[in-house]
Parts: C-alpha cells; structure tokens; sequence
C-alpha cells in the first residue's frame, strides 16, 4: 500500500509529487515502458479535452502518474469511471504504457471471471441455477415494490365499494405537500454513506449508522442493516429485528412487510397480525390494503383483517 501512495500524510500532503517520483513510482509497480514514453505529458494521449481535464484536476500530468495506479485508484479521481480508463488504457498503450499490473482488470471482471472457472471446473450446475433464482427474486421484489406504489396511488380516495365494483373515471393523485419540520421533527441524513436522523435543528439524534434510512411515522423508522430491514423509535432502539427483505412505513397501527415472496402485516411491536400469505401488500389507507393472492386481487378491511376478494 505504501509503494503506491501518492502524497505522503504531513503538512505537505497537497504537494504533486515531482516527475521522477512518479517515474520511479511507476517502475516500481512494474511498468516496463521506455523511460522516454512514461515522461511524455498526457496531451500526448490527445484525450478528449474534458477527459484531459478530468486528469489534469487529479494532478495526472505525464505517464507516468498513470503508469503508477491501477483501476481502483483512477476511480477516485473525480469523473473518472471505467469506460474513462479504458480510453485512457486505449490511448496508453501507443507508447507500450499500462495501468498497474494488479488492477488492469476491473475488479468486478475478474470476479466474474473467477466465477465462471470455478463453475466450469466443478460442472455446478446449481450454482447457476441460484443465481437465477436470486436474480428473478430481486426482480419480483423491485415489481412488488413499484406495483405497491402505483396501486396505493390508483385507489386512493376511492369508496371499497368503488373499488369492488370499479369506476371508469379514477380521482388524479394529488401532490401532498411535506409539513413544515417541527420541534419533535426528525429528519433523515447520510455522511460517509451511513444514515442516521438529526431534529429540526440540526443536532444529530440517531448516529450514521445504517445502509438505509425511511421516515418516521407512527414513532416507528424503517432502517436496513446487513441486508435486511427493522424498525426503531425516535430514541434509536430497535424495536422490530432486522429481519424483512421488504417492509412500508407504519400506516393505521399496521405496516405491510416480506419475509421471501410472501407479504403480510406486523403491528408497531413487531407482532404478527396478518399471516405471510400475501403476493402484494400495500399500506393501509382511510381503512383499506390492496392484497393480492395467486391472480386474485381483494380490499382487507383494517377494522376486521377480512378480504373481500374481486
């Protein structure tokens, strides 16, 4: 790691290093480029002008400083991604310069690479079947997810007999608009790419620290941590184990979770009240869920927990 360091962690850590840091720096991590060709400046590349600004901003003046780094360390310059530095790997290779030798792959290529090897050496048939399992999972999820949406959108302000009996002409979704933040306000925020809740004045209630954060309703907060999704109150308490693949906001003392391919509905402490034997599950609103079972759809009813089915 430290071969590979660019500026060194003291008062003068913004100093670009000189040419012949870079020129050694780049030998050392196995560039083999004639010593002509790693001094040339990188408008020699003629990259395109903003791509050749990009680098220049990264303080990436001759070949050298490219010859030096691998894939991972390009992508934190800013603006730099792949496809940027497979043009730039592209334009290099004129002089016979390259990337650092352990990274000339995208790590992601190799990983798949690896993958595919071992699934040829073993002949696991299963393993490819998983992943296609795994993959049309996800996609189930992601269509539940944005059907859950839409069909809460579709009925809202409908009667159940409205929806029971159906209606040609369905109420326009009218924007609602945020309330003004108030004094028992928390609100959301991410820092290093962990979520946690600050009050309406800024003071941080809930530290950073989950993969996903939603809003508070009902004194209960929807969080994900490891992959799976729990609830905690306003004093950060978990009150509902992580332990859903899928999971709403509380609406009507109830929130519509998933557990697999299978929905149902919990109450604020976690206890179950509907079993998990739901395709689809939309939050309740003014009384009414939209629930769907193989191919039928139906209305639970909250005061009662019964479908009238369609």
């Amino acid at each position: 790691m430290s071969k590979n360091r660019f500026y060194n962690k003291n008062k003068n850590k913004n100093k670009p290093i000189s040419q012949q840091d870079a020129l050694q720096m780049a030998i050392n991590a196995g560039s083999n480029a004639k010593k002509e060709d790693l001094l040339r400046s990188i408008e020699d590349l003629h990259l395109d002008e903003n791509l050749q600004g990009y680098l220049k901003a990264g303080r990436i003046n001759i070949l050298a400083d490219l010859a030096c780094r691998n894939y991972q360390q390009m992508y934190k310059i800013q603006n730099i991604g792949r496809k940027q530095c497979n043009i730039i790997a592209g334009a290099l290779s004129k002089y016979g310069v390259k990337f650092a030798k352990d990274a000339q792959q995208p790590t992601e290529q190799r990983n798949n690479q690896d993958r595919r090897q071992n699934n040829n050496k073993d002949g696991n048939r299963g393993s490819v079947a998983s992943d296609d399992a795994n993959s049309k999972k996800n996609k189930n999820k992601n269509e539940n997810a944005n059907l859950n949406q839409y069909l809460s959108k579709l009925y809202s302000g409908m009667t159940m007999s409205q929806i029971l009996m159906g209606r040609r002409e369905r109420p326009a979704v009218e924007r609602i608009e945020r309330p003004p933040l108030t004094e028992s306000s928390l609100v959301k925020f991410c820092r290093k790419g962990k979520w946690g809740y600050k009050d309406w004045k800024g003071n941080v209630i809930v530290p950073p620290q989950y993969e996903e954060a939603f809003g508070f309703s009902e004194e209960r907060a929807c969080v994900e941590m490891d992959g799976k999704l729990g609830y905690i109150d306003r004093n950060n308490n978990l009150v509902v184990d992580f332990k859903y693949d899928c999971a709403n906001s509380f609406s009507e003392g109830l929130a519509s979770v998933t557990i697999g391919d299978k929905s149902g509905y919990i109450d604020i402490d976690g206890n179950q009240i509907v079993d998990f034997i739901y395709d689809i599950a939309t939050p309740f609103s003014g009384g009414k869920a939209i629930v769907r079972l193989d191919d039928r759809w139906g209305v639970l009813n909250r005061e009662t927990l019964s479908v009238f089915w369609r």
